[in-house]
């Protein structure tokens, strides 16, 4: 659900759902820093089945804007790095993605915006005990393509779909949906504040 626009801060609300990794609930804030960055905090919870209880969510991501659409390029782009990981159940997963996501926003009418989005990722994935004597490590390659309505000034529905995931939480296709919420008053990302 990361957008190719980098946020002064965004408050994300999502569930999601996988056939072998279960459903998913998770809170996402994103904070602007200094210059072009954006850091991230994840954290959830996940119940697959078959897995014997909920597991734990909980990741850490930073963003850069690497370039925004112009009359020149027609396209945002952001490269984006995060840790996280996958806690109960007897075992751990380690997750290390490194992607770009990329996209376009469609001006409608007044506040409203539709900007679609693609997320491909190499994910360094590390279990910690999944039967294997001293744990294993694997390479996994994530794709995320979504959309972004800004329905209002301050609220967006996303709708994503995960093409891949890692091989030891359940690595399928999944699809989720949220509802971002920025603070009224704060710089949204054209730079006016308080208008989307």
């Amino acid at each position: 659900m990361q957008t190719p626009r980098l946020v002064e801060r965004e408050y994300n609300f999502m569930a999601a759902s996988a056939s072998r990794a279960g459903t998913s609930v998770v809170f996402q804030w994103r904070e602007a820093l200094q210059g072009q960055w954006q850091f991230g905090f994840d954290g959830g919870l996940t119940s697959p089945p078959g897995n014997g209880g909920t597991r734990m969510l909980v990741g850490l991501a930073f963003a850069y804007q690497a370039a925004r659409a112009s009359d020149d390029f027609p396209f945002d782009v952001a490269y984006t790095v995060g840790a996280g990981g996958s806690l109960g159940g007897g075992y751990s997963v380690f997750r290390l993605p490194v992607g770009v996501v990329v996209g376009h926003t469609f001006e409608l009418d007044g506040p409203m915006r539709l900007t679609p989005f693609a997320h491909p990722r190499l994910s360094i994935d590390r279990c910690s005990s999944c039967g294997r004597t001293g744990g294993d490590s694997k390479l996994n390659v994530d794709v995320d393509v979504g959309v972004d309505f800004t329905i209002a000034p301050q609220v967006s529905l996303r709708l994503g779909a995960l093409l891949g995931g890692s091989d030891y939480i359940g690595g399928s296709s999944s699809v989720g949906f949220s509802v971002a919420w920025t603070p009224k008053g704060l710089r949204k990302p054209d730079g006016r504040r308080g208008v989307r």
